[in-house]
């Protein structure tokens, strides 16, 4: 005889709930954006009554918060990751294929909530804006290092490896978003564009 399910405390009940509420607020923020994400919509969504958000989060901002807290670890702790073949590497160029490989399947991954980070971003007063600011300017600063590692990089300027940084996040980013979308499928093909590109970047730099 299969054992009853075990009914859940008040406290998992509540967790449960909120979770929920976090969730549905991040489908909202992908289906409608943000003139969509309103209490009414979350608690419609997650089936509870309006009341019921007041008891988790104090306003809609609150969740933002914890929703963005979220959205930063996840991606953050993901994209460092990828960046981990890149530590000591002797043959940097097959280093910088791998961490463009890594890189591409991350954010494959967390496609959603790159979606909503790169929306957000341009919403700078608003706390997911923020934090997607926030991380983005960080990806760039320690790509920069990264970047410094390649070949043919000497006399390079700061300015000049921020440059390139840029555009390699933003090739990462949009051909990430183009796999999980189906608009791209072949892997390998992205990775030595990537490779090829920030190749062409680098000699592409005047040098002093």
């Amino acid at each position: 005889m299969t054992p009853a399910p075990r009914t859940l405390s008040r406290q998992e009940a509540k967790l449960v709930t909120r979770h929920r509420l976090l969730q549905a607020a991040m489908a909202i923020l992908l289906d409608k954006g943000r003139e969509g994400l309103t209490t009414g919509a979350v608690t419609k969504v997650v089936g509870v009554a309006q009341p019921t958000f007041y008891v988790h989060f104090p306003d809609m901002e609150a969740l933002l918060e914890e929703l963005a807290t979220d959205i930063v670890d996840k991606l953050r702790q993901t994209l460092r990751e990828a960046r981990e073949p890149m530590r000591g590497a002797v043959d940097v160029v097959a280093a910088s294929r791998e961490a463009f490989r890594l890189s591409i399947r991350a954010c494959v991954k967390h496609a959603d909530l790159l979606r909503i980070f790169l929306a957000e971003q341009y919403w700078p007063d608003s706390t997911l804006g923020a934090c997607a600011q926030s991380l983005l300017s960080e990806l760039r600063h320690e790509l920069v290092t990264d970047v410094a590692e390649l070949p043919f990089t000497a006399g390079l300027k700061p300015p000049q490896m921020a440059l390139i940084a840029e555009g390699i996040v933003s090739l990462i980013l949009q051909f990430g978003l183009a796999l999980a979308e189906k608009r791209q499928t072949d892997e390998d093909a992205i990775v030595d564009l990537l490779s090829h590109a920030t190749i062409a970047l680098v000699m592409s730099m005047p040098r002093a």
